[in-house]
């Protein structure tokens, strides 16, 4: 067991990356009382499982006849991949795509006791009981067709992520513009607030935003409203691919938030909720 070369483990990596979209997608489907399509990707593989049973695999390695110790290396190993793959993923979409933020015991909602204590007793599952046959039917395959199916399914592995990056992206981008429409606006109404109000106090307001009173309240005011327009613009005219994108990525992932634009990330939310319903 663990003696495997690069294409084994190719191969299992698949083999858990389908096994873990098979049970995320039955648990969401039922806890949402509707089919879901789970995960970041658009095809049947939840990467993280793929890399959590590999990471879980070799970190058992040296304890592989002691319980415990596989219940902790393979709890320690998982969490931090969770936690990491959270963490970088928020950084770089701005979106949380699993959020244990009410959870008990969380660390900033990407991991919690709970699953991390589920990877520990998934560890002793996959060692003790799940990896047996699946090494069995890995190492029986010949060594040409392994290489194939891996070849095939790496090369479908990019494109998807590469796809699915791109949804992620589009939806990203409506979420700063319509983030940008707001703020604009809110700042429009303050100037607007201003312009019934005598000149010092509107002065003093613009030097509190560190912004010269070197313009009239209309020029001011002309400004905002084009630059506002301009933003309602981009938004209008965002494409209906980018909007599609951003309605697939988020109905894979029902449980997604965005804590840095929660406001505009709910409203895009009802929006595609209220469209799916038009279609009914």
């Amino acid at each position: 067991m663990f003696a495997y070369n690069l294409w084994q483990w190719i191969a299992f990596f698949i083999i858990y990356c389908l096994i873990g979209w098979i049970g995320e997608s039955l648990y969401v489907s039922w806890e949402h009382r509707k089919w879901v399509n789970r995960g970041f990707l658009h095809g049947p593989f939840l990467p993280i499982y793929g890399f959590g049973a590999v990471i879980i695999l070799i970190s058992t390695i040296p304890v592989r006849n002691n319980y415990f110790l596989i219940f902790l290396f393979g709890m320690l190993g998982a969490t931090l991949l969770e936690y990491f793959t959270g963490w970088a993923m928020e950084q770089i979409f701005h979106v949380k795509y699993w959020d244990y933020t009410y959870d008990f015991c969380n660390l900033h909602g990407y991991i919690c006791l709970g699953c991390s204590l589920t990877w520990g007793v998934c560890a002793l599952l996959l060692t003790g009981l799940v990896h047996t046959p699946i090494e069995k039917l890995v190492l029986s395959l010949p060594a040409v067709p392994l290489m194939v199916i891996d070849i095939v399914f790496a090369v479908y592995f990019i494109w998807d992520m590469i796809t699915s990056a791109q949804e992620a992206f589009d939806l990203k981008k409506i979420i700063l513009e319509n983030e940008e429409v707001q703020r604009l606006q809110k700042r429009l109404d303050v100037i607007h607030a201003f312009a019934e109000d005598d000149k010092q106090k509107f002065e003093d307001h613009l030097k509190e935003k560190n912004m010269q009173y070197n313009k009239s309240k209309e020029e001011i005011t002309k400004e905002f409203e084009a630059k506002l327009q301009a933003a309602k613009d981009r938004v209008a005219n965002r494409s209906e691919k980018a909007k599609t994108h951003a309605t697939r990525i988020i109905r894979r992932n029902p449980g997604s938030i965005s804590y840095k634009h929660k406001e505009e990330f709910e409203a895009i939310r009802k929006r595609i909720e209220e469209r799916m319903q038009s279609k009914r």
